[in-house]
């Protein structure tokens, strides 16, 4: 009588621990790969890319002529529609961005075909951190 009792308790208990170890979607739209391109007057390209993950992990890279020249993990948080990201273990201050949906005109005449969306990763003193790639 013990013997079926306990396979059956211990049958509850791994049921119970497999189906609460599930790690919950994340589905936030800051996923995926964001990036800011600039161009010295010099002409040295330099690019800078935050890659999001769902577990509120990512990678930063930060690339001059399409040389790595600095890369590190960073943690996000958001609270509310304000998303911060921090870059521990190094210098780098955190920022504070939002997601915003910029339209821009593709031609000179003013028509919805024409007219394409951009998704930003905007500062909140309203500068653009980086494009959605």
């Amino acid at each position: 009588m013990k013997k079926p009792l306990l396979f059956f308790i211990a049958t509850i208990v791994c049921f119970t621990i497999y189906c609460c170890s599930e790690i919950p979607e994340n589905n936030d739209p800051i996923l995926g790969i964001w990036a800011k391109t600039t161009t010295s007057e010099s002409g040295v390209d330099s690019k800078q890319e935050w890659i999001f993950n769902d577990a509120y992990k990512g990678r930063y890279h930060s690339y001059t002529n399409d040389n790595v020249a600095f890369l590190t993990d960073f943690r996000w948080t958001i609270e509310g529609d304000t998303y911060t990201i921090t870059y521990p273990e190094t210098d780098m201050p955190s920022d504070q961005v939002k997601i915003k949906t910029t339209q821009i005109n593709n031609s000179t005449e003013k028509t919805s075909e024409n007219t394409s969306a951009t998704v930003i990763l905007e500062e909140t003193n309203g500068e653009t951190l980086a494009i959605r790639e």
